[in-house]
């Protein structure tokens, strides 16, 4: 069997429906859900099976369909404009806040209670649960659908998703507080129910992650690589962005794309690499050793395989162990990277390298060797000086006409 745990964080939420999406087209089904908090709820959609809703809400979200709180309010917040004429708003809306002793997220119940399905959760052959925390009692609830009192669905992944700044109300004569103040990722629940195989959805929350001893227990982690923004942030234009962000994060992790920032569709020859870098003009090669601080008598055979190539395994953060290929693609990527190519998108390492080749040269606004004060080119200078000297590398690389990616 294999199930699927999403983790809690609110506005981040928009990342599993992407995730889903990848899910979908990869024809990967799971066949028991666990979450906590906001991933409580998106599990619920998942158990209904009903992604078109989950994506509509999420692609068209805005604050105050999930909180009761003024646009105007998110937009001075999320701007930073902070100025005489908007403390005044500031100020009533904390008024009312406070009056009412937490935000009101009634909007955010009303959608639950019109999207949700209970008979259908109830019916179906999945395993579902999800964690709260019982302020009355003060104590953790792992619940499972089979738990939860007739008609109540609705109510219990509402009290998963109590934040303390939002105002909660008594279900069955207890207060609730988010879950992720005990578990934000409950993969145990799904260890409990039979599970050995669990995909589990990152969000990078600030909340409880229970350490996971079982050795017969395997886990796949799709994590963002990118930041998926703050808590509250349920402004459309992140949703969005995040809802693409899953959907290419769990892409990456199932057909093994290459790329830490980008995603890179096929693959390269170890001798394809190698030779990519032997063959760099012996301008550029000159030029590398100039700025690495190399001295000029070393063979160019030996400054690019012993030299020039460990530099940019260090600048590029690759591991100790990275092939040629690994460097040529890490390259490709700071070079997409500098030419500020779109970094939302499935590339085939010739189509991003066509994007770079088209793409606008990029004025250096520094001034050629003038980055490295050490002729000691130790970890504590590559850690200062590492994107402003690999944008040196590149512009040397670039403006050599015989170093063009596209002779691979």
């Amino acid at each position: 069997m294999l199930g699927i745990t999403l983790e809690g964080g609110g506005a981040k939420g928009a990342y599993q429906i992407g995730a889903w999406r990848a899910f979908n087209e990869l024809g990967i089904e799971f066949q028991g859900i666990t979450g906590t908090s906001v991933g409580a709820l998106n599990g619920a959609l998942m158990m209904q099976g009903d992604y078109d809703v989950a994506h509509e809400i999420w692609y068209n979200v805005t604050p105050t369909r999930v909180l009761d709180i003024d646009d105007r309010v998110y937009k001075v917040l999320s701007d930073y404009q902070l100025n005489s004429d908007n403390l005044q708003l500031l100020f009533d809306e904390a008024r009312r806040t406070i009056k009412g002793f937490g935000i009101d997220n009634k909007p955010l119940q009303d959608l639950i209670t019109s999207t949700l399905q209970e008979d259908l959760i109830r019916s179906s052959s999945k395993d579902f649960g999800f964690v709260t925390v019982s302020l009355t009692e003060i104590k953790p609830l792992e619940i499972y659908k089979e738990q939860v009192p007739e008609g109540k669905m609705a109510d219990y992944l509402m009290a998963s998703a109590y934040l303390p700044l939002f105002k909660s109300k008594k279900l069955d004569g207890k207060f609730f507080m988010d879950g992720g103040f005990y578990d934000n990722l409950p993969i145990e629940m799904l260890y409990k129910k039979g599970y050995r195989k669990v995909v589990a959805i990152r969000l990078l929350s600030k909340g409880r992650i229970r350490k996971i001893k079982h050795n017969d227990l395997e886990v796949i982690y799709i994590t963002p690589k990118k930041s998926l923004g703050n808590i509250l942030d349920f402004t459309t234009e992140r949703a969005r962005r995040n809802l693409t962000l899953g959907y290419l994060d769990t892409l990456k992790a199932f057909k093994s794309l290459k790329g830490k920032e980008y995603y890179i569709e096929g693959d390269i020859e170890e001798e394809d690499a190698l030779a990519f870098f032997m063959n760099l003009d012996i301008k550029a090669v000159t030029q590398l050793g100039q700025l690495f601080k190399l001295h000029h008598s070393i063979p160019s055979n030996r400054l690019i395989l012993e030299f020039i190539i460990p530099r940019l395994i260090k600048l590029m953060g690759l591991d100790n162990r990275a092939t040629y290929s690994d460097v040529y693609v890490g390259l490709v990527e700071a070079m997409a990277s500098y030419k500020k190519i779109d970094d939302l998108k499935i590339y085939s390492l010739e189509e991003i390298i066509s994007e770079i080749n088209r793409a606008p040269k990029q004025q250096s606004k520094m001034k050629r060797d003038s980055l490295i004060v050490s002729d000691i080119l130790d970890d504590i200078l590559f850690k200062i000086d590492r994107q402003k000297l690999l944008a040196e590398v590149i512009d040397v690389i670039l403006e050599n006409d015989n170093c063009a990616l596209t002779q691979l």
